[in-house]
């Protein structure tokens, strides 16, 4: 709760009393958003994600609303609906006339409801847990990253166009270049190692790495993760 100034929203209108009270509540609307892609049954979206193709939920409008690409891919998969509605409707409506000749109905037939066609995409290139977190920023503006999901997040931010969050899981990234954190860094880096992201943070790991050869001697998993001939992340 507080009072607005000029810039405000709601102090748009000059003509209206400039002592105004506005109450903000938004962790109630993003608890409300959680729960909704939770629920298949609320959401219009089906994005079947990795090669197990597990089903994680969306809303169309906003999806379409805060990611360009997301409203193609949208746009692209109803398109492929249609096309297959449309050849099964036509199948539908020759049998229906059918049945309306050898049999009258008397009573006034009921209209039929407006449905909104759900949407199913494919999603190949991020992994389930990546994109779950993916959606929940999408939808509600707030999101957990880790050490081993900010690879595949900076990715994904960096496709569907989110250079907000682009921007915290690169500095985030950057943080996690220590010797802690730096094995599950590496560890996640390599389901995205098609990224240019993703070359570009390697370059930075090595180059850490070079600056600090201790981290190797401590940490002797990060060996069997990363491979040390930096030419494989210069391209």
């Amino acid at each position: 709760m507080g009072y607005i100034d000029e810039g405000d929203f709601w102090a748009q209108d000059k003509d209206s009393n400039p002592f105004v009270m506005v109450l903000k509540n938004r962790y109630e609307l993003c608890e409300d958003l959680k729960y909704v892609i939770s629920v298949p049954d609320l959401c219009d979206v089906t994005f079947l994600v990795g090669p197990e193709k597990i089903p994680v939920y969306g809303i169309r409008a906003i999806l379409a609303t805060r990611s360009r690409l997301m409203y193609q891919m949208i746009l692209r998969s109803r398109n492929q609906t249609n096309t297959v509605v449309k050849e099964r409707s036509t199948l539908k409506k020759g049998i229906q006339s059918v049945k309306k000749v050898l049999v009258r109905k008397k009573s006034i037939p009921q209209k039929e409801k407006p449905h909104t066609q759900s949407v199913t995409i494919e999603i190949k290139d991020f992994d389930v847990s990546v994109f779950e977190r993916l959606m929940r920023y999408i939808h509600c503006g707030v999101v957990s990253v880790d050490a081993r999901t900010v690879i595949g997040m900076i990715n994904a931010a960096r496709m569907f166009e989110f250079p907000d969050l682009h921007t915290a899981c690169w500095e985030f990234a950057m943080e996690c270049l220590r010797s802690d954190t730096l094995p599950l860094l590496i560890e996640g880096a390599t389901q995205y190692s098609q990224f240019k992201e993703t070359r570009k943070l390697m370059q930075r790991v090595l180059s850490y790495l070079g600056e600090s050869p201790d981290v190797i001697q401590c940490c002797l998993e990060i060996q069997n993760l990363i491979p040390l001939r930096s030419d494989e992340y210069m391209c």
